[in-house]
């Protein structure tokens, strides 16, 4: 794929990295040169500089045959700003939006595909305080936390059918104590006991 990555933050140079350790034609605009250093030894694509709402900057950065865009920057604004010129201006269909404020995120989310880089940081230190078995997944543009998790003291005697979730989380299952076979919750007729786990996918970006 022929992919431009708007910033060169530290996501934007291992990204740049990756895709270019794996055979793709990168391009990484920033405006400032010294962030060039912050890109691997080993990137093999292209590099400059410029303001990244700069309609002319992104053309001289290669948008108009990019497959893909991935506005990545340190500043919020900025990266929705360069997300709705890729899509509106080029007509670039793939484009990824990182947004570290999750408030920003919530707003853009709808608009843009987007990425909370702290949303998933905080999921992701909340399943290693509370010692939950977990993992990520991504579907479309959401990315989604797997998790096991102990049942609440107050929902042990509950059907995990009946448990009323937050907005976006939802149980999946019940895994009881002593098994390793799920039970999905809306075929689960056992109360809930102690030693008992639930399985929660929760929307986190």
């Amino acid at each position: 794929m022929n992919i431009l990555i708007a910033g060169c933050s530290k996501i934007g140079a291992s990204l740049a990295g990756q895709l270019s350790s794996e055979g793709h034609d990168v391009s990484v605009v920033d405006q400032w040169e010294g962030s060039q250093s912050l890109l691997p030894d080993d990137y093999t694509g292209y590099f400059s500089t410029g303001i990244l709402i700069d309609e002319d900057v992104l053309r001289n950065a290669g948008i108009e045959s990019c497959d893909a865009v991935a506005a990545v920057s340190d500043n919020d604004n900025v990266n929705i700003m360069v997300a709705q010129i890729a899509a509106k201006t080029f007509g670039i269909g793939t484009v990824i939006t990182s947004l570290v404020d999750p408030a920003k995120e919530q707003r853009f989310c709808s608009l843009l595909t987007t990425v909370c880089p702290t949303n998933i940081a905080v999921a992701s230190l909340k399943g290693y305080i509370l010692q939950r078995e977990r993992r990520q997944i991504t579907m479309g543009s959401s990315t989604l936390d797997v998790f096991l998790m102990p049942v609440p003291p107050h929902l042990i005697g509950r059907r995990a059918a009946d448990i009323d979730s937050p907005e976006g989380e939802m149980v999946l299952g019940v895994l009881p104590a002593e098994s390793s076979t799920l039970q999905l919750a809306k075929d689960s007729r056992s109360p809930l006991t102690e030693g008992d786990r639930l399985a929660v996918v929760r929307i986190i970006d």
